[in-house]
């Protein structure tokens, strides 16, 4: 069995313990931080529990979240989450970057499964964490790299990310998988097919296998060595009937 796979398989015994732990002691348990592919992975096993369940990052729309399940007297509050949130300031003419935070949190030992979604932006920067990490963060980091650091718990309530996006703009005689990898990455058809079937390619998230799958509006597209983009689609044909799109590529 490949390594992949063992892994795979326990990190998803690992979530089925939080629901049976919840049932047996009627009481909410956590995970870790997960991946957008991880929580895409758990959803299926959460909606069949039978049991409350709530994905939650810290703030709308965060990547990085914590898988919540609640038993039946309780709803999935965003309160509830095990989660801290820290605000790192400095001058903003040095310019920090997420590596930066989180090659600096990695040398205090915080393992990266505690840590959510860092968000930078000139000056000020906020960093989401398992609570147990609320007294790293407070007391024992003070710099990333070179540049001083103060830090208070607690960030604005509303949290905006700036996505910067490079827009590829093409038709598609169809809104098929492997089409549209071709338009994004600029391959052939055929070097997208053979993508898809090594296993390269994912949909919102999922490794996707069939290549004659048919996409919607906003699905996401992640593929190895390429990038990740979102199809963007009104259903416009062109006059020879093809479908305009947008491929946007996250940078």
């Amino acid at each position: 069995m490949e390594k992949a796979q063992k892994e795979q398989e326990y990190f998803l015994a690992r979530i089925r313990s939080l629901f049976d732990l919840c049932e047996k002691q009627g009481c909410p348990r956590f995970s870790d931080f997960l991946t957008e592919e991880q929580a895409a992975a758990v959803q299926p096993l959460a909606a069949r529990s039978g049991l409350g369940f709530r994905f939650w990052g810290g703030f709308e729309g965060a990547a990085r979240t914590m898988l919540g399940v609640f038993p039946d007297w309780m709803e999935p509050e965003t309160e509830s989450f095990p989660i801290v949130g820290c605000t790192f300031r400095y001058p903003e003419a040095f310019s920090l970057s997420h590596r930066d935070f989180l090659g600096s949190l990695m040398a205090q030992q915080v393992r990266r499964e505690l840590v959510g979604d860092i968000v930078v932006s000139p000056g000020e920067t906020y960093v989401f964490a398992d609570e147990r990490m609320e007294k790293v963060l407070l007391t024992q980091i003070d710099r990333i790299g070179r540049v001083g650091v103060r830090v208070e718990k607690g960030v604005p309530a509303q949290i905006r990310v700036q996505q910067n996006f490079r827009e590829i703009r093409g038709t598609l005689a169809s809104l098929r998988l492997d089409a549209a990898v071709a338009l994004c990455c600029g391959v052939s058809r055929e070097k997208a097919a053979a993508l898809i079937a090594a296993g390269l390619v994912q949909r919102n998230h999922i490794p996707a296998g069939n290549g004659s799958a048919q996409l919607a509006d906003g699905d996401i597209l992640t593929v190895r060595g390429k990038g990740k983009f979102r199809l963007e689609t009104d259903g416009t044909l062109t006059r020879k009937g093809r479908v305009a799109v947008r491929c946007m590529q996250y940078l």
